[in-house]
């Protein structure tokens, strides 16, 4: 065997490795969290530590789209095999269409939530998109919320659309096209809009990172 070609080899194997290595770490992290207080259920319920009657950038987005954020509708749907199907194809559909672009290169600001009508949007406007698309397809808006998150790696702040069934609270994550339940993805929960309109701000000392 050529000494290149079989150099190539066996940086493969490494990066294999460690790649499940890293995924090991992952699990035991998690396992470290599966305490008999904090054991995850099938849907999110994480202890509160503040409920906040708005939060800026989402009410502002509802100012400019009336009705587009009134939440008065069954707050948990049946999980059958065509809308867990339904799930998938929008979320699959949302993340190949709408381009990342920060809201500071298209409008000019920090934060402004939106839909991507341009075409180019970041997580929270995504988001937005997913919740409207299968509101249009019959889904009520009230199992359909949005969480604001941490990347358990980067460290960075991140939005994706809840999907409260009765299965469990279902993501639609940007970066993943599977529909996984909430304690599957690689994200720490900071907060989620409740079914009342309000947003929920969850206890953060749980969480660990890797």
């Amino acid at each position: 065997m050529h000494h290149g070609f079989k150099k190539c080899w066996v940086l493969l194997a490494i990066f294999f490795y460690a790649e499940v290595f890293l995924w090991c770490c992952y699990g035991c992290s998690w396992r470290g969290l599966l305490t008999e207080e904090y054991s995850p259920s099938l849907n999110l319920n994480l202890p509160v530590v503040e409920i906040r009657d708005k939060f800026i950038p989402y009410e502002e987005f509802c100012q400019r789209n009336p009705g587009e954020c009134k939440i008065s509708e069954p707050s948990i749907i049946e999980l059958t095999t065509k809308t867990k199907n339904l799930l998938l194809e929008v979320n699959i559909a949302v993340n190949f269409e709408i381009r990342f672009a920060l809201d500071k290169i298209q409008y000019n600001k920090e934060e402004f939530w939106a839909y991507p009508i341009s075409g180019m949007g970041d997580c929270e406007d995504v988001a937005l998109e997913k919740r409207f698309r299968l509101t249009k397809l019959g889904l009520p808006i009230g199992a359909l919320r949005i969480a604001i998150v941490h990347s358990k790696k980067m460290l960075t702040s991140h939005a994706l659309l809840l999907v409260e069934t009765t299965q469990g609270t279902y993501a639609m994550d940007r970066f993943i096209n599977q529909i996984l339940l909430w304690y599957q993805l690689p994200y720490n929960f900071e907060a989620r809009e409740r079914p009342d309109g309000r947003w929920e701000r969850f206890d953060q000392s749980i969480w660990t990172f890797y």
